[in-house]
């Protein structure tokens, strides 16, 4: 029952098993009934029938016993009886009672079962009904001529039975089998009339049930609704025809309901564009072309243009098309965004620079609209300014006229679109530049040191691998800290953009030059001969000596250099070593005068290593006898000061009382192996430290990458916060970007385990190297610190200022927060509040102390 009720099943194969089932049932209920009478008018007349001869045969016998018979005779009377129903259903037989057989003694019959035995006793005709047959008992009871043979009986007395049998299951067999085949013959008959009824109903029912499937399978819009409204099939059944006049009702109050419905689901899917990946920024032209064909889903759209600014008074357009625009259609549409932009009194006159055009469907037929089709249909927005990335206004060019309703609705799906749009093109604009500035120095657009050194490490291979040597130049400004403080950092700023120009041209292709930091430079000069370091080096003497810049006072400014060399193989194997031994004679050319360069000679390779064998042994015993310290930063709120958190800063105190900074000892660790030992010594002291004074804020603790390869690395820093019994919420890791590339799989396990336990993490240097994006995408980033050397600069230099508000506007909208390095003035820490960077750290704030100042309010004086 429950398949014949299947809602998957159709009508006419439920008409179809409907009639089979009610068939078989009318059949089975006819077969029983028909069956059942037949039996009983069978063994009635086979009742009847027993009576019949069993009167005949008594009548007989009764004739014969009257005239008296012998044994003889009696026994021939009953072979015959047997004899005449031999080849027939019937059978006969007569028993001779006890009475009887006391007299005239036994003969050969059949023993009595217990329906004789009750007859004899009580001397009632018994007719039994068995399976298969009928049985039917003839009592013979004495009469008074009886008594006259018999004299051992009284009247009444049972002397014998007749028993008479007829077997009916040859005659109902036949019967059953004629009914079968009379049905198998007639059964086919209602199957033929239900399947003819079934294709009658089901092609009523089903031709206008298919007519609104297809309608509403064309329904792509609300303005579709109308269309099934007008051409609703009418079935001929009046309930399916009620049915369908409710479905016309129920379309007419949908489409009257609908229009604000799907506009508000498409202002709602365009509100979730604000959730902007890099797929997006890389790609943001697919990404309004996407845009483009859900738009059409809605209001059908020709095209969707964007006005960026570029300059102060040079504009962009971007068109964005839905299908290819044919004949004069494309130059219509730009006429009409300079008529939109002219018609603005803000932006009257002002040129557009370029001009893009994107389709989102390129294999369809092209557009063909006149003047009057994009005149007359043209939404537009126009601001008075740039708000976001530059976007002065976006529009949209659309059939609106036949849907008022719509058409007050695009208004605010503008707005939202230059949001979108502006977003997306301020970070992908934003996004190159912050890319740009993670390998260059900013100041002089030379590499920075990050690149520098992965470069490097790259040379050091491939002069390993091919069996070439390279040279190193370590440069460094002589007295240049006097500059700045003759003519300020604005004039040392220009002096060294003009130094580093200088340089640069003297250079040969293929030579890397790089702003090391502050103002030391350095220089790669590959595969070189024997003489030609040297003689680059003498090269660079002159150059610098070329160098003036004249402030705006008519001042000429100048500068010396002094320049140490070091080529691999000769001086050194190995990055590192080679770079200590190149600014070792750095210092010694100083040491010898300044202005000059020093020439190295056996007896500098041996003092370079063995001051580095001295620095390895410090290092090392300096782990060992745990003479590592924690030193103490600020990081406060930009606005007011308010202390945010302490940075963790490491240092060796020697047992004399010297301090040894970290830039002296941290890359020794490293090389060692040693640098998670110097970590954990780090964080149990500073961790016991700030437990002991009560201190309840954060602490940003440096982590080396070097540490994270090794598993019980994780274990010890959890040991040692739940030993101080602090919360893990307070533990603010950083990682440094230029070395953690390397293993960076064990680094993103490493951070989503402490990340899970509440530990928070900060990219240090945010903008010096090249992986800053990836690493935001990647961790769950909590910070970033900006690059030092952009905020230092900020204020005398606009694209440091805007490299910096890209940053912090990316990172608002990565809901990351931003901490601004290098803050050694109150004009910088106004900077740095005013581009909206969260919090600020540098000497202006406060120095590395050996205690914790948890309460205090930290803005230093200038002086």
């Amino acid at each position: 029952m429950r398949a014949l009720f299947n809602p998957a099943r159709s009508i006419k194969s439920f008409i179809l098993t409907a009639a089979v089932l009610v068939s078989l049932a009318l059949f089975g209920v006819s077969y029983l009934v028909v069956s059942k009478v037949y039996d009983q008018s069978l063994r009635q007349d086979a009742r009847q029938v027993a009576r019949i001869v069993s009167g005949q045969v008594f009548s007989a016998m009764y004739q014969v016993m009257s005239r008296g018979w012998s044994r003889e005779e009696l026994e021939q009377f009953l072979a015959g009886l047997r004899d005449s129903t031999d080849d027939t259903s019937y059978s006969l037989e007569i028993y001779r009672g006890p009475l009887v057989s006391a007299r005239y003694g036994e003969i050969e019959q059949p023993p009595f079962d217990a329906s004789l035995e009750t007859l004899f006793r009580d001397g009632q005709r018994l007719t039994l009904h068995q399976t298969g047959g009928i049985r039917d008992l003839f009592p013979l009871r004495a009469s008074e001529v009886c008594l006259r043979c018999h004299g051992n009986a009284e009247v009444g007395d049972t002397l014998g039975v007749i028993e008479f049998r007829q077997d009916l299951r040859p005659t109902l067999e036949k019967a059953r089998s004629q009914f079968l085949t009379v049905f198998a013959l007639l059964a086919p008959l209602p199957l033929v009339v239900a399947f003819l009824v079934a294709l009658f109903i089901t092609r009523r029912i089903e031709v206008p049930l298919a007519g609104l499937r297809n309608h509403i399978g064309n329904i792509n819009r609300v303005a579709d609704l109308r269309a099934l409204s007008d051409a609703a099939p009418r079935p001929a059944f009046k309930e399916l025809r009620q049915v369908f006049d409710e479905v016309t009702t129920l379309v007419t109050k949908l489409r009257d309901v609908a229009v604000d419905k799907d506009l508000l689901e498409f202002e709602i899917r365009l509100l979730e564009r604000f959730v902007i990946t890099s797929d997006v920024v890389r790609d943001w032209q697919d990404y309004v072309r996407q845009l483009l064909l859900e738009i059409n889903q809605i209001i059908p759209t020709y095209a969707l243009f964007s006005v960026f600014k570029v300059d102060s008074e040079v504009f962009d357009l971007e068109v964005f098309w839905h299908s290819p625009p044919g004949g004069d259609t494309r130059e219509v549409l730009e006429n009409i965004a300079r008529e939109t932009l002219d018609g603005h009194p803000r932006f009257a006159g002002s040129p557009i620079d370029r001009i893009n055009h994107h389709v989102a469907r390129t294999h369809v037929e092209s557009l063909q609209l006149t003047v009057e089709d994009l005149r007359v249909q043209v939404k537009s927005l126009i601001v008075d300014e740039p708000k976001i990335g530059g976007i002065v206004g976006v529009g949209v060019h659309a059939e609106l006229a036949d849907d008022p309703t719509r058409a007050l609705v695009v208004d605010s799906i503008l707005s939202t679109l230059l949001n979108v749009i502006g977003s997306v093109k301020a970070i992908s604009k934003y996004t190159k530049d912050l890319e740009y500035y993670a390998t260059r120095d900013p100041l002089t657009n030379l590499y920075n040191q990050r690149v520098f050194r992965e470069l490097m490490e790259y040379e050091t291979g491939r002069a390993e691998r091919h069996g070439h040597r390279f040279a190193l130049l370590v440069i460094d400004l002589d007295n240049f800290k006097s500059i700045n403080d003759s003519f300020g950092h604005l004039v040392g700023d220009k002096f060294l953009q003009s130094f580093a120009g200088t340089i640069k041209s003297g250079l040969r292709v293929g030579d890397i030059f790089a702003r090391y930091g502050g103002d030391e430079f350095v220089i790669l000069l590959n595969e070189l001969d024997e003489d030609s370091p040297y003689v680059a080096a003498e090269r660079i003497l002159e150059a610098a000596d070329s160098v003036l810049y004249t402030t705006d006072e008519n001042e000429p400014v100048r500068a010396s250099v002094s320049i140490g060399v070091g080529i691999y193989p000769d001086h050194a194997n190995n990055a590192n070593d080679l770079f200590l031994f190149a600014d070792h004679m750095m210092y010694k050319a100083k040491a010898q005068g300044k202005h000059r360069l020093a020439i190295p000679g056996q007896d500098d390779l041996l003092e370079t290593f063995r001051e580095i064998s001295e620095k390895t042994q410090l290092v090392t015993q300096a782990v060992e006898e745990r003479w590592v310290v924690p030193f103490f930063q600020p990081i406060v709120e930009s606005g007011d000061g308010t202390i945010h958190a302490y940075e963790v800063l490491s240092r060796i105190r020697l047992p004399d009382g010297r301090l040894v900074a970290a830039s002296e000892f941290i890359e020794v660790a490293e090389r060692l192996g040693i640098i998670h030992k110097l970590d954990l010594i780090v964080m149990e002291k500073a961790f016991s430290l700030a437990a002991e004074q009560g201190y309840d804020g954060l602490l940003f603790v440096n982590l080396s990458p070097k540490a994270l390869v090794l598993n019980e690395f994780f274990d010890g820093i959890r040991g040692q916060v739940e030993a101080a019994g602090l919360r893990p919420e307070q533990i603010v890791f950083e990682l440094t970007e230029r070395d953690t590339v390397r293993n960076v799989g064990m680094l993103e396990q490493f951070v989503n385990r402490l990340h899970i336990d509440g530990y928070k993490f900060a990219i240090d240097d945010f903008g010096s190297g090249f992986s800053s994006f990836h690493y935001i995408k990647r961790f769950p980033v909590d910070y970033i610190k900006i690059e030092g050397d952009f905020i230092a600069n900020m204020i005398n230099d606009h694209r440091d200022m805007a490299f910096v508000q890209s940053i912090a506007l990316l990172a608002r909208q990565l809901g990351i927060r931003t901490i601004g390095e290098f803050v050694e003035s109150a004009e910088v820490m106004a900077a740095v509040a005013d581009a909206g960077i969260d919090y600020s750290q540098g000497y202006h704030i406060g120095k590395p102390s050996p205690l914790l100042q948890p309460d205090r309010v930290v803005v230093a004086d200038d002086a």
